[in-house]
């Protein structure tokens, strides 16, 4: 019976992998994968752990520091010049190299506060398409005496907002109900590091992939990358897009292309000009709707062999229901278009379960019988 009971088990196994979507979220850096990511995670009623919250507000300071050295050195290669008092402040924070996570409390609060108000800083703000800045750096700032505070305690929103690189390959799994047999439908979505650094680790999660979500940042098409100040981040996605879609192992992937951080977009339409940047777009700069089916043609171009993009979406991950739209969106395509054929494959294994399960019965009474 012990054999009977492993074939058993290995039979419901196959069922299981059989009804596992593994989704590959993919993007460069600061897309908002990650955010996407963690908003799918409290959609499906995910608990941040104290050790989560306190990664999130490290995250947070972290993050405020970097805007900070950058904005500032900027300031300097500007030569913005300040008073003795506010120049003595951007020195000691341009001096900092360790424990920068440290540095942040009520007193150096104060004294960024008073940073902002100045005329140089302000100069260099209005400049900040030349040089990298994260673009929650508005969200920080309104949040910095908050998140100084020695009793800060994260919010839901921080957690969205906090800017933390991923690095290897993060794994989560979510379950879907459905009425008909097997009642519950397996979906892994595989987050991994969006930096140049991290991608040679990519090739690791490219086996039985049953779609991408490949997202980009639709705000980047006049901002500079972290790694490489001379760079577009429009232009380094559409590159990297075009590498991954085309590789021979997504020959017969769906691609849902995720167009993100439309409010930011929408913004930046309707106050600046897309043909500084991206000069071969023959619209009008401030039809929201044009600018961005400019950019998904872009993207549509990188294809090659006739393929397509399966779906394409409009969304801010920072809104719990766009993301939820997309990702109950991309789940019934998946499970819709394979319903079919995966049911054909179960029938056998299926078959199996019942024979074996019938097997244990009879054992059962059987063993009964004999001892009454």
């Amino acid at each position: 019976m012990r054999e009977c009971r492993v074939e058993l088990q290995l039979a419901q196994e196959q069922i299981k992998n059989l009804y596992t979507f593994k989704l590959l979220l993919l993007g460069a850096g600061e897309s908002g994968k990650s955010t996407i990511l963690k908003q799918i995670k409290l959609i499906n009623r995910w608990e941040p752990s104290a050790l989560d919250k306190e990664e999130v507000a490290r995250g947070l300071k972290i993050n405020i520091f970097d805007c900070l050295q950058n904005l500032l050195e900027q300031s300097r290669k500007f030569e913005y010049k300040m008073d003795p008092d506010d120049e003595e402040t951007r020195k000691q924070i341009l001096r900092i190299t360790d424990d920068c996570e440290d540095f942040l409390n009520p007193e150096t609060a104060k004294k960024i506060r008073k940073l902002l108000d100045t005329d140089a800083v302000k100069s260099t703000l209005a400049r900040k398409n030349e040089f990298w800045l994260l673009e929650s750096f508005d969200y920080l700032m309104e949040s910095l005496e908050r998140i100084a505070d020695p009793a800060f305690e994260p919010t839901e929103d921080d957690l969205v907002m906090a800017r933390v690189r991923t690095t290897g390959i993060v794994k989560t799994n979510f379950d879907h109900k459905v009425v008909e047999e097997p009642k519950v439908v397996h979906f892994e979505v595989v987050d991994v590091g969006g930096q140049r650094s991290e991608r040679k680790k990519w090739i690791h999660c490219f086996d039985n992939v049953n779609a991408i979500m490949f997202v980009n940042n639709l705000a980047g098409y006049n901002k500079r990358l972290f790694e490489d100040q001379s760079g577009n981040r429009m232009q380094e996605s559409l590159d990297l897009f075009e590498s991954v879609v085309n590789n021979p192992s997504f020959k017969d992937i769906p691609i849902y292309l995720i167009m993100n951080k439309k409010d930011l977009f929408e913004q930046q339409v309707h106050t600046g000009d897309v043909r500084q940047y991206f000069g071969e777009f023959d619209g009008d700069v401030k039809d929201t709707r044009e600018v961005l089916n400019y950019f998904k043609s872009l993207f549509a171009q990188k294809l090659k062999n006739d393929k397509k993009i399966a779906d394409s979406f409009f969304v801010s991950a920072r809104v719990k229901l766009d993301v939820k739209g997309l990702f109950e969106e991309i789940k019934k395509q998946l499970y819709d278009g394979s319903k079919s054929g995966l049911k054909n494959r179960a029938s056998g294994v299926y078959n199996t379960i019942n024979r074996k399960q019938s097997e244990l019965e009879k054992h059962g009474i059987a063993l009964q019988k004999l001892i009454a």
